[in-house]
Parts: structure tokens; sequence; C-alpha cells
């Protein structure tokens, strides 16, 4: 198996497990999204424009110009929200997590994106079910 993993950041490979989104692991990122929204009282059509005067915002600050194609739809939240998306697009998870600030379940701080991949994919320590409850 050598070649496949950095031998310096693995030091057991009866740890290594398979980096994909799992069901659950989506259902999970799904639930802190909406619960997240539902705080704020947003719906997913609030959620979306969020999401575009978020990104707005960013590229004008960076005196770029602005694309056509910017925020999340409303359906893409809903798909978010229920778990449906099989490949999670890094911007929009991104824009969810910096307009939503849903809360990471393990430090009870503004969820990170990299977390938010991992409680996709339940990658320890977001494995653990008594998080969720």
């Amino acid at each position: 198996m050598s070649g496949l993993f950095n031998e310096a950041v693995v030091e057991n490979e009866k740890q290594l497990r398979p980096v994909r989104f799992t069901h659950t692991g989506r259902m999970r990122l799904g639930n802190i999204l909406k619960g997240a929204r539902e705080q704020k009282g947003w719906s997913t059509t609030e959620t979306e424009f969020k999401t575009k005067e978020y990104e707005m915002q960013v590229f004008t600050a960076m005196g770029e110009a602005i694309p056509k194609d910017i925020g999340i739809s409303g359906a893409t939240v809903n798909r978010y929200e229920r778990g449906k998306l099989d490949n999670l697009d890094w911007r929009s998870l991104s824009l969810l997590c910096f307009v939503l600030k849903p809360t990471d379940p393990l430090t009870g701080e503004a969820l990170e994106p990299a977390n938010a991949l991992y409680i996709a994919c339940e990658h320890p320590p977001y494995n653990d079910p008594k998080l969720y409850q």
C-alpha cells in the first residue's frame, strides 16, 4: 500500500478510511445547515439571496468583476439540507458555512467548511453519533 499515503502522516494503516461522502454524513450535515437556516428564520429563497449578497460583497471588496452566477440557488440549498448531493461543491459549502454560520457539533464554534466535509464523510472525530443527538 506504499505510495497511496504519506507515512509521516498515517502512523497506523489500520486507521486508514476511504474518504467518501456517506448517506448518514450528508444527512447530518444537511440537518446542521437546515437548523442554522431555521434559527435565522430564513427560507431557502432568502438563503439564496443572502449567499448572493455575501459573494457580491467579496468580489467588490477584491475589486473584481461580479460574475453572473453568484450565490447558491434555493433548490441547491434544499438539496444540501436533504443530503441529496452526491458531490459537495467546495464553493457552495463554504458560502453556506460563511452565511449561515452553523454550529460545529464538536467545538460549539462556527462550523468551518473543512469540518463540514469531515461530517459528510463521517471522518473521525465527526463519526460519533452522540455529537448529533
